[in-house]
């Protein structure tokens, strides 16, 4: 019961009493979507006749079909970018999708994460030499806990990172989009759109509080395959289960 009612829990409201128990549940969950995803690799289309394939394998017996060959479509496994606010309001959320996402390397090709608050850095090699309980508060020392600046964030990243994007990625950005009314650089939003496979964003935030006081929300939105609130380790699952199926 304790489980469920975590899960069902505002990542921003978890007390720090409870992460050990939420990193187990991340992780169980994202073993079961390793465990799924491995052998869905090769998604088999049932009513679907592959006719050469199936003449060709036929040749042997005087071309009487014996078996019946199905069109498969490729499951390529995803290359993501994950790009996380850890500014106070959203690192918890931070935390639990990193971890999250570094618990799937038996499906997930290539990930590349970066954290922000006003500028932004890559935090990769941090998190494949640490456990996430040592890395996050070093990253929290090194980033986290500034004015959050979106646009500055958008810019260092077109600066340096732009260039390893390519239509094979997905971008999972986390944030609320609360810029402290600085310039927003919708411009970098539209090339990062236009440049990867999908943008998906996720929000800790309630939808209607998007575009209220210094949220963004509403212009970046226009960039993105998929915006969503995104407050709980459920919807986090459910928001990688859909990334792993397509």
């Amino acid at each position: 019961l304790r489980e469920e009612f975590l899960m069902e829990t505002r990542m921003s409201n978890l007390e720090h009493r409870d992460f050990d128990r939420m990193h187990k549940i991340v992780r169980r969950m994202a073993k079961k979507l390793a465990t799924r995803y491995s052998r869905r690799r090769r998604h088999t289309k049932r009513g679907q006749l592959d006719v050469r394939r199936t003449l060709r394998r036929s040749m042997p017996h005087d071309g009487i079909p014996f078996e019946i060959l199905w069109k498969q479509t490729k499951i390529e496994r995803p290359k993501i970018v994950v790009i996380c606010d850890v500014s106070r309001s959203v690192a918890a959320a931070a935390r639990f999708l990193l971890l999250f996402l570094y618990s799937l390397n038996e499906v997930i090709a290539h990930l590349e994460a970066y954290a922000f608050s006003d500028r932004l850095v890559s935090v990769g090699d941090i998190l494949e030499t640490h456990d996430v309980e040592t890395a996050i508060p070093e990253i929290m020392a090194t980033i986290g806990f500034r004015s959050t600046d979106y646009g500055q964030a958008l810019d260092d990243y077109e600066e340096n990172f732009m260039d390893d994007l390519d239509s094979h990625t997905t971008v999972i950005i986390l944030g609320d989009g609360r810029s402290n009314f600085t310039d927003p650089r919708i411009d970098i939003m539209r090339r990062l759109h236009d440049r990867s496979r999908a943008v998906i964003w996720l929000n800790p935030e309630p939808e209607t509080f998007w575009g209220t006081g210094d949220s963004e929300m509403p212009r970046y939105r226009q960039f993105c395959h998929v915006a969503k609130t995104c407050s709980t380790v459920m919807h986090l699952e459910r928001v990688i289960d859909d990334i792993l199926k397509s």
